[in-house]
């Protein structure tokens, strides 16, 4: 007779009620000793951070020297690690140690020089052709057919100009085969007359001046060449009129902001589809020169205190004031670039953080005749009369 067994019909409720919270107090442990890691790393970063942003420098040695041909007529350019030269009769891109990374020459009587990441463009004031070079140094011509007065380009390869025949004043948007890809007829009735564009992605902004009698204004107007600028009149799909105001800076100072300065006002306006005004800061005093860089607008105006000469109020895209700093060096440039300012002459210079503390004072070895951040914070490239030099911070 074979033998019958009782087998375990399961665990009773109570052990296996105590067996699943044993497993939920498990993971929510480890889940919060995972969340404290973070925390500890996330603030570990953020110290680290500050610390390198706000560390002060001893020494400012040059660590790399190459030898370069001396012309007295050139004018040159930050691009993102290198140099843009350029001149009448040509310009080209050269690294910290003096090595040519590409060069083309032409003839112009007054060049015009327009950068986006990956790209920089050449244009001469009046002519029609403007020359286009990628990162790689491949070449491109795009004939407007009309005089230059003023364009951008874009890092998608695009060229939006200002242009002006006998009788009529136009916009229009060329991609990189030299296609014209809109066409925006502007007259002072209607739109105003360009006085500055700006150009990314899909969007470009321009700057409308307009005079009605004794009335003037300005307005600052976003056109969207996309799906969503397909659903609105002249594809329009934001402007803001300014009142008794000249606005000749229109700039995209990242992907998704663009700042805007008028001679009693700064404006930023945010958004890679349809540009939105997200701060518009009132200014009662003179602007002697605007900087920008890393998403950062920066303004410089005479310290009326007396106690300075000058004084350089850093804002963020926000429109929020982070940084006033007077100072009384003559400079040549200012330089904005990841979390400090550089503010240098022929001889001197002086390094401060975004939130104005000093991190270096001092003389270069060399005399500049031009300054160039790269992508470290403690190493810029200085033109000097008869070579290119790394200089680095120590």
């Amino acid at each position: 007779m074979a033998e019958i067994r009782n087998f375990p019909k399961g665990e009773p409720r109570e052990k296996t009620e105590n067996f699943n919270s044993k497993i939920v107090r498990h993971r929510l442990r480890t889940t919060i000793r995972g969340l404290i890691v973070l925390a500890i790393i996330a603030v570990i970063a953020l110290l680290l951070v500050r610390q390198y942003r706000e560390q002060s420098y001893a020494n400012l040695v040059i660590s790399a020297r190459g030898e370069k041909e001396s012309l007295s007529d050139n004018y040159y350019l930050n691009n993102n690690g290198s140099v843009i030269t350029y001149s009448k009769d040509g310009i080209s891109s050269t690294d910290g140690t003096g090595k040519v990374l590409w060069n083309m020459t032409y003839e112009m009587q007054r060049p015009m020089v327009r950068q986006a990441t990956g790209v920089v463009a050449v244009a001469d004031y009046n002519g029609h052709i403007v020359y286009m070079i990628d990162s790689s140094g491949k070449q491109f011509e795009i004939d407007t057919n009309l005089p230059i007065k003023d364009f951008a380009v874009s890092s998608e390869e695009r060229v939006a100009a200002v242009l002006e025949d006998s009788a009529n004043t136009w916009v229009n948007l060329y991609d990189l085969s030299g296609s014209k890809l809109v066409e925006i007829k502007a007259t002072m009735s209607k739109t105003g007359y360009p006085i500055a564009v700006t150009l990314t992605g899909e969007v470009m902004g321009v700057s409308y001046f307009y005079v009605d009698g004794e009335n003037m204004r300005n307005s600052v107007t976003f056109y969207n060449f996309g799906g969503i600028g397909e659903n609105t009149p002249d594809h329009i799909v934001s402007s803001y009129d300014y009142v008794n105001a000249v606005v000749p800076v229109l700039k995209y100072i990242d992907e998704e902001t663009i700042v805007a300065v008028a001679d009693n006002r700064l404006m930023f306006y945010s958004g890679s589809k349809k540009p939105v005004s997200v701060s518009d800061v009132l200014l009662n005093e003179n602007i002697v020169g605007t900087y920008y860089g890393d998403g950062n607008m920066g303004l410089l105006f005479y310290d009326i205190t007396g106690e300075k000469k000058y004084r350089l109020d850093l804002y963020e895209k926000t429109g929020k004031l982070c940084m006033s700093y007077a100072f009384d060096m003559d400079f040549k440039d200012i330089l904005i670039h990841n979390g400090q300012v550089m503010i240098y002459n022929e001889s001197n210079c002086i390094l401060i953080s975004s939130d104005g503390k000093e991190k270096f004072t001092g003389q270069f070895e060399d005399s500049v005749l031009y300054l160039s951040n790269t992508t470290s914070n403690k190493k810029y490239i200085a033109v000097t009369k008869d070579a290119i030099e790394t200089l680095t911070f120590e």
